[in-house]
């Protein structure tokens, strides 16, 4: 019994899948609004998933990010797709800035979700 889980996890994590920049809230505090500008983030954060410029003269950032994770029971010979589905859950963080660079706001959303059915509690592997 202890091979399968230790199988299960194996391929769990070998089929997770992942994009963008995760910006965690607690890099959210080092930005000071009024005072951090946009190469202060760019610096730290790397490009970001979208930039736009507005008429008014200001610039908004966007970071986004998605990971997803089957269900490990999905690689599961002939009952496998019984199980089909994961996890996924992304995060979306935006920057607003003045038209000098100075940062005016920022915000930070998060979402997760799970299709399919797994046999494993929730948080069983990494």
């Amino acid at each position: 019994m202890r091979r399968v889980h230790i199988l299960l996890a194996t391929l769990g994590l070998a089929a997770c899948v992942s994009t963008g920049v995760d910006v965690k809230q607690e890099q959210l505090s080092h930005f000071m609004i009024g005072f951090s500008t946009l190469d202060d983030i760019t610096g730290q954060l790397g490009n970001p998933t979208w930039r736009a410029s507005l008429s008014s003269g200001s610039t908004v950032l966007i970071y986004s990010f998605a990971s997803s994770r089957p269900h490990p029971e999905s690689f599961l010979p002939f009952i496998g797709p019984l199980f089909s589905g994961g996890e996924i859950r992304s995060v979306m963080v935006l920057f607003e800035f003045d038209q000098n660079g100075v940062l005016r706001s920022h915000g930070r959303t998060t979402s997760s979700s799970v299709s399919g059915w797994s046999v494993l509690p929730p948080g069983t592997l990494p």
